[in-house]
């Protein structure tokens, strides 16, 4: 009896070493945190800089190096309280990037979006490439950088850790608003008619990725890459694909079937043909806090994410498709909390 609890001494050891190792993954994640990296366009005109957590913690722009003619786009900007930076209608050529206070775009039936901090704001109509469809206006004191459309793009698509980070902080601005609404938009509750199959070919895996929202701009050049990278997880219903914990590396598209998502919170969704598993939480590093199981016998295609992220620094149209996604996803989602 009691050999069977003999080695049972070693438990104070190994809790002080398991306290040990979390301590140092604390101090890793710090140091990274710490860690910058910067990236210019439009030959150092424009400079960009994120830390180790991929947040936009700077930008400068170089006026000695702009054309006179466009100086006006690039300018300061004070905003007193009250005061509107763009208004609906008004063409998107440009955006804020906020340095100081805090701003609201608003309009007629929708709730209002609160920026502040290092914030980009307008963005999402430029992505659209339609007028736009709310006001800005500054609800306190604000500071912020006019930047031109066209060059912030150019930065974009020339650096992809950049890129990341814009994909990044979208999404985390979403990510919330998703996880209390997107259960109540329309979604199929029975798997879709057809055999699954048990693997895919290129061609079919191109297909498959053609049905993804967030890459329907992305053009065929940068789907085929895409697809040539994809690996494919067959699973049965019941079968999990992964688990609360998961390093959070990977983006998840389903090519058939059905996959659940769920959260602590009590979040149940379910992901059909065509959705990348975990919404904006798979763009904002949030997909460790998921776990997600097939409910019906599934292929799902696994793309690690910063191989995707090297094709959009190649493919600017699949950098913008994204984005795209992510403001047609805050939309939609707008749309049912102001119906519901």
């Amino acid at each position: 009896m009691f050999d069977a609890f003999k080695n049972l001494g070693n438990l104070g050891e190994l809790m002080t070493k398991a306290r040990q190792m979390q301590d140092q993954m604390k101090q890793m994640q710090e140091e990274l945190a710490k860690k910058q990296v910067t990236a210019d366009a439009g030959g150092g005109m424009v400079q960009a800089t994120v830390n180790g957590r991929l947040e936009l913690v700077k930008l400068h722009i170089d006026k000695s190096k702009v054309d006179l003619n466009d100086i006006e786009l690039l300018e300061d900007l004070d905003l007193a309280v009250g005061e509107f930076a763009f208004r609906a209608g008004d063409p998107p050529d440009r955006f804020l990037f906020l340095t100081e206070g805090r701003v609201a775009l608003e309009t007629d039936g929708l709730q209002s979006i609160e920026f502040s901090g290092f914030a980009v704001v307008g963005v999402v109509d430029a992505v659209l490439d339609r007028p736009r469809k709310r006001a800005c206006r500054a609800l306190e004191p604000s500071k912020a950088l006019v930047i031109r459309s066209a060059d912030w793009f150019d930065l974009l698509e020339d650096n992809a850790e950049i890129a990341r980070a814009a994909i990044k902080n979208f999404a985390t601005q979403l990510h919330s608003l998703w996880q209390q609404l997107a259960p109540l938009l329309p979604r199929r509750s029975e798997p879709p008619a057809g055999i699954v199959p048990s693997s895919l070919e290129t061609y079919d895996k191109i297909l498959a990725l053609r049905q993804a929202p967030f890459l329907r701009k992305a053009g065929m050049q940068a789907i085929a890459s895409l697809a040539a990278l994809a690996e494919t997880e067959v699973l049965q219903a019941g079968e999990r694909l992964f688990e609360v914990g998961n390093d959070g590396q990977d983006f998840f598209i389903v090519a058939a079937g059905l996959i659940e998502l769920s959260h602590g919170s009590g979040l149940h969704f379910t992901h059909d043909a065509g959705d990348i598993v975990g919404g904006p939480a798979a763009f904002c590093n949030a997909l460790p806090s998921y776990g997600a199981v097939a409910t019906a016998s599934s292929v799902v295609l696994r793309i690690p994410q910063q191989e995707f992220y090297d094709q959009a620094e190649e493919h600017g149209r699949l950098l913008r498709g994204t984005l795209a996604f992510l403001a047609l996803e805050l939309e939609a989602l707008q749309a049912t909390s102001s119906s519901s």
